[in-house]
């Protein structure tokens, strides 16, 4: 006669903390946290939306809402950003390049972020 039961994994017992977030963590999914945290990562691109003060982008965000620059040069402004940040201001030209490079080929292969900034460009 066969055996039927439910085979469980390592240490048998549910999760610790559970989906509650009560470990002390993490909010709960749907939390007020959670949801201030999206609130704040909204793209100021989006109608009424408004970038995180103090964010890597928001003087880039109002610039290109307020038309002073285009996406072109908002893009080539966060690329500059990010790489000053992950790789320092001091960091050996060719190293820049590379990354510069590697960035701007996901942008351009992503089609999500491609058509997006389309979009910015009004084309």
């Amino acid at each position: 006669m066969a055996m039927v039961g439910k085979v469980s994994g390592p240490g048998g017992g549910p999760p610790i903390g559970g989906p509650s977030g009560d470990d002390g963590g993490s909010p709960a999914v749907g939390g007020s946290r959670f949801a201030e945290a999206l609130d704040a990562a909204k793209p100021a691109t989006e109608p009424g939306a408004k970038a995180a003060p103090g964010s890597l982008t928001a003087d880039v965000a109002a610039d290109l809402q307020a038309g002073r620059i285009d996406a072109k040069a908002a893009v080539e402004r966060v690329i500059d950003r990010v790489l000053d940040k992950q790789l320092g201001p001091d960091a050996p030209a060719p190293v820049r390049e590379k990354l510069r490079a590697a960035l701007e080929t996901a942008l351009a292969d992503d089609p999500l972020l491609s058509e997006k900034l389309k979009s910015l460009s009004g084309g």
